[in-house]
């Protein structure tokens, strides 16, 4: 059966300039942002980049290697531009008048007292399109939170802070990712990587950006994300909330629902805005990049009938801090 293909390059292109003229406007402007706020201002741009690293990583599989090469001097350029103007906006250091002494003496007094000019530390360098994390790392000032490499294991990601807003998930087998527990703080996820998942059920903090999810089989899915990329996966049910069109590559047994009523306050941790969520929800308006043919739907994927989704109660033994499945077993729950 013949498919027909899109040429996704000139989308990305645009896309992807676009975004990095908005970033640097964005840096240019962060003279002009009140201290207080600057370092939020920072850190949106940051979360932003590590986008777009993920982004240009999703789409090597079609950008020739030239292109993938501008792209990541472009993000590399982004980043220094970035630097530059965190070194601008720091606070200048504090300068008093001191005694000139001699000797020894005078240099180890002076060491246990405030020194008369103290030097900024200088900003950690941003990583750059080719770094990867496989634990919470801290360059950069914005951590990735990383749950990796783990076998029947009932286990939730700490929360989100500030500083911490990736979250990142591989090589999990047999295993139940549960949210942490809902807080006041108003600090979400911006953006998640998972990988290499088999077996598994996933219930994911709410992600207020893209979500780029690779390689997961025979596992139950529930996000709630902006932006939802989903390549080389099968047998997958997903339980979603997307405000775009969500998009799969190279899948096969794809199953979709909307959001369970049940977990919506455990993933929104209380920032309950589902009225205004409904008509924005394309949870089931899926683009299928291996199927294009236009008024015949794709094989590939579709939605999950009353009697194949998972029950109210299920999903709360699954949230339990125990077993989670009991005698059912993660098995029951699967696809």
């Amino acid at each position: 059966m013949d498919e027909e293909a899109i040429d996704l390059k000139p989308i990305f292109h645009k896309s992807f300039n676009e975004s990095i003229l908005s970033l640097s406007s964005k840096i240019s402007n962060l003279t002009s942002v009140r201290s207080s706020q600057q370092q939020t201002a920072i850190s949106d741009v940051l979360s932003k980049i590590s986008e777009l690293t993920l982004e240009l990583k999703d789409a090597s599989n079609y950008l020739p290697a030239y292109d993938q090469k501008v792209y990541s001097e472009q993000l590399k350029a982004i980043t220094e531009e970035l630097n530059v103007a965190r070194k601008s906006v720091a606070p200048r250091s504090k300068f008093s008048f001191k005694n000139r002494r001699t000797g020894s003496s005078a240099a180890s007094a002076s060491s246990d007292t405030t020194p008369a000019i103290s030097t900024p530390r200088e900003p950690a360098p941003i990583p750059s399109s080719s770094s990867t994390s496989t634990s919470t790392s801290t360059s950069s000032n914005l951590q990735t939170i990383s749950l990796t490499s783990l076998t029947s294991t009932h286990t939730t990601p700490p929360p989100p802070t500030p500083q911490s807003t990736i979250l990142s998930l591989s090589s999990l087998t047999s295993c139940i990712i549960t949210p942490p527990p809902p807080s006041s703080s108003s600090n979400y996820f911006t953006t998640t990587s998972i990988n290499t998942i088999k077996s598994s059920i996933l219930i994911l903090p709410k992600i207020t950006g893209p979500a780029h999810l690779t390689s997961l089989k025979n596992s139950v899915l529930v996000i709630s994300c902006h932006q939802f990329r989903l390549h080389d996966s099968n047998d997958l049910d997903v339980y979603l909330r997307c405000r775009s069109r969500p998009i799969i590559e190279r899948c096969k047994g794809i199953r979709v629902s909307f959001l369970p009523e049940v977990l919506k306050t455990v993933l929104d941790g209380g920032d309950n805005k589902e009225e205004d969520e409904v008509e924005e929800d394309k949870w089931n308006q899926i683009d299928d990049f291996n199927w294009l043919k236009e008024g015949r739907p794709s094989p590939n994927w579709r939605v999950l009938e009353e009697e194949e989704k998972i029950g109210r109660e299920m999903w709360e033994r699954v949230l339990e801090d125990n077993s989670g499945v009991g005698d059912v077993g993660i098995s029951g729950l699967l696809p």
